[in-house]
């Protein structure tokens, strides 16, 4: 089944093969462009597909969206970022619900 996001045209499977990260690094994909992150989520979003986390890349500073941004080393902010990349959970944490 052919899933579309706007403009593109490709599966999940597609976009991992085209954001592929290399085989030294723990990511399982990176530089998606921050616009694909609802789709990629919605497709994620399986049972059987849960066990991931997205992390978020962008600039370390400057001026972005009308305000000074420097952003802290270690993480960045969801509104901020440019791209993601995909991390397999290590663990699922469930609701005691």
């Amino acid at each position: 089944m052919l899933v579309t996001f706007k403009e593109i045209n490709m599966t999940l499977d597609e976009l991992m093969i085209k954001y592929e990260s290399p085989d030294n690094e723990t990511s399982l994909a990176k530089g998606i462009p921050i616009k694909l992150l609802p789709w990629v989520q919605k497709e994620f979003n399986a049972p059987s597909r849960r066990k991931v986390r997205y992390v978020f890349r962008g600039v370390s500073g400057g001026w972005r969206f009308g305000v000074w941004y420097i952003r802290p080393q270690s993480f960045c902010h969801k509104g901020m970022a440019d791209t993601f990349a995909i991390y397999k959970r290590s663990k699922v944490w469930r609701s005691a619900a």
